[in-house]
């Protein structure tokens, strides 16, 4: 008996480690062409998109535009709009950052919105073959399931042999944790073929006329002349106990050597 639970064991262990792969095909494509995508989708269904989208508007306009897309995405509850990452970036290149993941049938208004009256400067889209990855993954799942179900039967047939029980207890409890983990990567990958990435890059490198940084370094003057005040302030307090050692330390050293000039003489 405890042969034959200690060969099943080894036989399932040795199959299930050796079910994953490491293929990953990957197309790049510019432009963002929704109609193709939509039957792209039908085809094959386990392709996860991403889009990008940079462009380009004028400095007072790039915040407005960056806070009203902010905005979409925390009020499109529809298509389950969830920002990822921003960043916001002002002065002379201004520039703003938005990473999202939205419902497919989301991507299409927010591109949209965030290319209205901007100049598009570069729109692609980057789409990644999933399907080696789940096809793996759901397999590695059904196998841990049926070896588990193998092993809830070897546990009943083990009866009082305590050795025998505790082998197969210990081989659900690991088999149970490759389970939860199988599964949990399969979740992600089913999120990630479920929802788009979007990624928005608005910038503005428009520097004015001859005289507009002479104009703004005259609007900043006032507070660059109390950060230079304040630096100074700051300087001497470090330096200020230095000042006060080494003077105390030279007319020591003075004091010192006029006495052994004294002497000699």
């Amino acid at each position: 008996m405890k042969f034959f639970i200690a060969f099943i064991i080894c036989f399932f262990a040795a199959h299930l480690t050796g079910c994953s792969s490491s293929d990953n095909a990957s197309m790049e494509s510019p432009g963002i062409n929704t109609s193709a995508i939509a039957a792209q989708r039908t085809t094959t269904p386990y392709l996860a998109y991403e889009h990008n989208l940079s462009n380009k508007l004028s400095s007072k306009e790039l915040p407005i535009k960056y806070k009203n897309l902010i905005n979409y995405c925390s009020e499109d509850r529809e298509n389950n709009c969830t920002i990822l990452k921003s960043e916001l970036s002002s002065g002379n290149y201004a520039y703003g950052k938005i990473t999202l993941r939205i419902a497919p049938e989301g991507v299409k208004p927010l591109l949209e919105l965030a290319s209205d009256g901007t100049e598009i400067t570069n729109e692609s889209t980057v789409v990644e073959d999933l399907s080696t990855h789940i096809f793996d993954t759901e397999k590695r799942i059904k196998m841990l399931e049926s070896y588990q179900s193998t092993l809830f039967e070897l546990q009943k047939k083990a009866g009082e042999n305590i050795e025998s029980l505790i082998k197969v207890s210990q081989e659900l409890a690991s088999v149970q944790s490759q389970l939860e983990e199988a599964q949990g990567n399969n979740a992600t990958l089913l999120q990630r073929v479920n929802m788009d990435i979007v990624n928005i890059r608005l910038s503005s490198h428009s520097r004015g006329s001859f005289w507009q940084p002479i104009g703004d370094a005259a609007d900043e003057f006032l507070e660059n002349l109390s950060e230079g005040i304040a630096n100074t302030i700051t300087a001497v307090a470090f330096l200020l106990p230095w000042i006060l050692l080494l003077t105390t330390l030279f007319f020591t050293i003075r004091f010192i050597w006029n006495r052994k000039r004294r002497a000699k003489k």
